[in-house]
């Protein structure tokens, strides 16, 4: 029985294999871009410039109010928020800040400059002042009338 199954597999004929072309795909011609040279900013300059962003369309402004600034920075553990005046402001005046969820009323009862407590400010004055609920950065704050 073993030879049977060796001449069987001996009358097998090897299948001749086909020859497979390849076809080789032409590369595109990628159109690349000139390097651009990457413009750095410093900090303080995309802060300047940030600060001095017109008001957005969103925020409605109060009639009586006169814009003191935007909303820099907000301090959740003390409750403070920091922003660079636009117009003078004085300890007991009334505030309103507005943003995309924010809108509240307060006097203002404590304000600083560098840590050091004052009772009045001025234009370009970076002060922070102590407020009532939750701000964000990028809130107009107005004073009202």
């Amino acid at each position: 029985m073993k030879k049977k199954k060796t001449r069987a597999k001996a009358a097998k004929k090897p299948k001749a294999r086909k020859v497979v072309k390849t076809k080789s795909k032409a590369k595109k011609s990628s159109a690349k871009r000139p390097p651009t040279k990457a413009t750095k900013k410093s900090k303080a300059a995309k802060k300047a410039k940030k600060a001095a962003a017109p008001p957005k369309p969103g925020v409605i402004a109060p009639v009586n109010g006169v814009l003191l600034g935007f909303v820099e920075d907000y301090f959740a553990k003390i409750g403070v928020i920091a922003l660079t005046l636009k117009a003078p402001i004085a300890v007991g005046q009334k505030l309103q800040v507005l943003g995309h969820t924010t809108n509240f009323e307060q006097s203002v009862d404590s304000m600083q400059i560098e840590h050091t407590p004052v009772t009045q400010a001025g234009p370009r004055d970076s002060v922070g002042i102590k407020v009532v609920n939750r701000a964000r950065t990028g809130d107009h704050v107005y004073l009202l009338k």
